[in-house]
């Protein structure tokens, strides 16, 4: 009876005090908009690991190493291996022109995570949606920006399926 009493009284605290689950950001258009080679947050190549962290901490961030061929993998801003020669990119999906989480896209059709990518690249799907793919892409050298990209893929281009709004 007692641990009962203990446990209880330790997840009322743990609810009390305010414990929430960190969430990421979903990138919004205007991260991925570059001015020549710097960033919206200001990020230039030369800039290191304290500035990209400050800029970026609150994204969720996928590495590759450019030296091998990798995939991109979650990484936390602090695990990231800044001194190898990696890729970092910070990506958004934007349905209708709003960015939203696969999770979001996945709930709203009613389908699982496998089949997201069949639905958006449905005929279908994109006579009636405008989907586009965003992603900022930094390359690291010896510990610093090297070169930043914008890029984006459109859906609805890619297979020649026009949005009918």
């Amino acid at each position: 009876m007692k641990k009962k009493l203990l446990y209880i009284l330790f997840i009322s605290l743990l609810l009390l005090s305010g414990c929430e689950k960190k969430s990421t950001k979903i990138a919004p258009a205007s991260l991925f908009v570059l001015d020549g080679n710097v960033t919206s947050e200001g990020i230039r190549p030369g800039d290191g690991p304290d500035a990209f962290k400050k800029a970026y901490r609150s994204y969720t961030l996928q590495v590759a190493w450019t030296d091998v061929d990798s995939n991109y993998m979650v990484m936390s801003p602090d695990e990231i291996p800044y001194d190898e020669n990696i890729s970092t990119i910070i990506t958004s999906l934007f349905i209708n022109g709003k960015p939203v989480t696969e999770a979001q896209v996945c709930s709203d059709n009613d389908i699982e995570g496998d089949a997201l990518y069949t639905l958006l690249s449905s005929p279908d799907y994109l006579r009636k949606h405008e989907v586009i793919y965003r992603y900022l892409d930094f390359d690291w050298k010896g510990g610093y920006i090297a070169d930043i990209s914008s890029e984006e893929l459109n859906y609805n281009e890619t297979f020649e399926t026009p949005c009918l709004g």
